[in-house]
């Protein structure tokens, strides 16, 4: 399978990753209250399910940087091959 259709497709996280940042915040702030109310167990499992997303976040991320990086490889040398750089 050549790169250009193995990424034909591109991961775009711009708008999933500031909607993921936001519900990391509002379950960080759910544990404080559930924490500050003596909910703790709760409390953790808000705070786990946070930490939760925000590593696949953070996967996806880098999958998309990586995408990123071979995308521009193959524009270099398309531009190469085409005697425009």
């Amino acid at each position: 399978m050549s790169e250009e259709k193995r990424y034909k497709h591109k991961l775009n996280m711009l708008e999933p990753g500031t909607i993921m940042l936001k519900w990391i915040g509002i379950l960080i702030l759910i544990g404080l209250l559930l924490y500050i109310f003596n909910l703790k167990i709760v409390a953790y499992g808000a705070w786990i399910l946070s930490g939760i997303i925000f590593v696949v976040l953070l996967i996806l991320l880098t999958i998309e940087g990586h995408q990123d990086k071979v995308m521009n490889e193959i524009g270099i040398k398309e531009n190469e091959k085409n005697g425009e750089l």
